[in-house]
């Protein structure tokens, strides 16, 4: 719930106008709350404020169908908008027609029932694949999810180990990526065949005997597109059978979402949130 008063400078103003340029609210964002007007419910947002009006801002009931289970859920961070997950490896973010429960989702739901005695919808800012650990972003209402989706600065980094000796300490890979037909793997297209923009910094932390760890910084938001990109240049995931990396040292791909820098809800001030890699990462390069 949101209370605001009508400043001398916005009279006149529509509510949706005012809502959308001093508060942050977006088109979708506005379509999903109730609005009260010195106390009285308003359906159309094109009625016009007076100067110390009152505005109270609730946000509409949004059923889920996800079902809350005790899952554990490691909080980075936590606010009245965002939650930020350090997402642990080998478990789905969202219930899928294969796995409908057991998820990320299915936890959040129970962390918010116990800890707003709510159930909540759990609004994925970003998801991360089945395998990869680190840094997920849950909206708490959909103000939040429409501000970081619509208005929001969002920056993601990555570590991951890649096999190879990787030899420029920093470079940029610009190549478009898409997915032919039912091959899970996204391979370089052309925009012009159906391929997406993809971009992704990357920049050497420490060279090992046959491993490289890397920092990479997501341009854009691809599927796959940290695997893809690094297999492309020759240096895929240790770990990733599905780009070629397959190596019996790891279990998985290693790629962790470590770093994340966000646009905070209420101030718009940015915000970094960053995390530890996890243990099976730092084993693997304790040993070279």
């Amino acid at each position: 719930m949101k209370k605001f008063i009508i400043e001398p400078e916005y009279d006149g103003y529509e509510i949706g106008t005012y809502l959308k340029e001093t508060k942050g609210y977006s088109g979708r964002g506005l379509r999903n709350i109730e609005i009260y007007l010195n106390g009285k419910r308003v359906k159309n947002n094109s009625k016009k404020v007076r100067k110390l009006n009152r505005l109270l801002i609730k946000e509409k009931d949004k059923e889920t169908g996800i079902i809350p289970m005790e899952i554990p859920i490691k909080v980075a961070y936590e606010d009245k908008n965002v939650l930020l997950i350090d997402k642990e490896p080998y478990i789905i973010v969202h219930p899928t027609q294969k796995k409908v429960d057991k998820t990320l989702a299915n936890g959040v739901v129970n962390y918010f029932l116990k800890t707003t005695g709510k159930i909540m919808v759990p609004r994925f800012y970003n998801r991360l694949d089945m395998n990869t650990s680190g840094l997920i972003i849950v909206a708490k209402n959909s103000f939040a999810q429409s501000f970081l989706q619509e208005k929001g600065i969002v920056n993601k980094f990555y570590k991951a180990i890649v096999k190879g000796t990787v030899e420029k300490d920093e470079f940029l890979i610009d190549r478009p990526i898409g997915k032919i037909g039912d091959d899970l793997r996204r391979r370089e297209i052309s925009v012009e065949d159906g391929g997406q923009e993809a971009q992704t910094k990357i920049k050497v932390i420490k060279r090992f005997k046959d491993l490289t760890l890397i920092e990479a910084e997501l341009l854009t938001g691809r599927t796959h597109q940290i695997r893809a990109h690094m297999a492309l240049e020759g240096y895929p995931l240790l770990g990733d059978e599905l780009y070629g990396g397959e190596d019996k040292r790891a279990k998985r791909q290693m790629l962790h979402s470590y770093k994340t820098q966000f646009s905070d809800v209420e101030t718009g001030q940015l915000k970094t949130v960053e995390i530890d890699i996890p243990d099976d990462m730092k084993k693997i390069l304790s040993e070279e």
